[in-house]
């Protein structure tokens, strides 16, 4: 007869279970989704897209607004906030690498901003490469979450956590977890190059090493509970 805490870890495995197949269910509808959107940038594939955004800003505040701005940040280049206020009573204009115009306005003691962006080169064939890896990345989800629902599935069914196949099962896992993190790191650097100002650059998530990290911990600890047990058995 089981006892109490193998029951407590049949049933967690049994809810690990059916979440694992519902995420699983999802993460194919995202896939078909993003497959769909690979089907449409490649129809259009031929043809960049260029944005020009322009947008008006009410920032409005009770009291003077100015003078309680100034006491949180300083503005370069001006000795006081009068001088500031004087300014921006007259509209003061900003010119940077993203915006065409900026122009800066006091209203009813708040502030009006107008602001137009420089045109964005929008590259689809970049947009496809995106879209490429995110369908890779989200097979590669797919296929470990197949693994978490074969090792809950252990965990459902087993006499004890300690045994061959759960730690069988959950090194497949561990494995699989490596490769989706590193396919992360390499793709998750391709969506920003799709403006043609934007280059390559890999994000590296610690959680996710942690997890790694933590998870082959978990397994030498499970191999060392194995072979306690395989010892104790063979004693008795």
């Amino acid at each position: 007869m089981k006892n109490s805490n193998v029951k407590k870890i049949n049933t967690a495995g049994l809810i690990g279970y059916i979440i694992s197949i519902i995420l699983i269910v999802f993460i194919i509808a995202a896939m078909v989704g993003v497959g769909i959107c690979l089907a449409g940038a490649i129809a259009i594939s031929n043809n960049d897209v260029n944005v020009k955004v322009a947008t008006n800003i009410n920032v409005n505040s009770t009291g003077n607004f100015l003078n309680k701005l100034s006491s949180f940040i300083s503005i370069e280049g001006m000795e006081d906030i009068e001088n500031f206020d004087d300014k921006v009573k007259e509209g003061i204009e900003i010119k940077d690498s993203d915006a065409s115009n900026i122009n800066v306005k006091e209203v009813n003691g708040g502030l009006v901003i107008n602001a137009k962006t420089n045109e964005i080169t929008i590259s689809m064939k970049k947009i496809i490469i995106s879209l490429v890896s995110a369908f890779i990345f989200l097979g590669a989800v797919t296929v470990l979450l197949y693994k978490v629902k074969a090792l809950m599935k252990s965990l459902k069914d087993c006499e004890t956590p300690f045994s061959e196949d759960v730690i069988k099962r959950m090194t497949g896992f561990a494995n699989m977890l490596v490769c989706v993190v590193v396919l992360n790191i390499i793709f998750s650097g391709f969506w920003s190059t799709i403006v043609s100002r934007f280059t390559y650059k890999p994000s590296i998530n610690l959680g996710s090493v942690l997890l790694v990290a933590v998870i082959y911990i978990l397994i030498i600890i499970f191999k060392y509970g194995a072979g306690l047990q395989h010892e104790s058995d063979e004693t008795l």
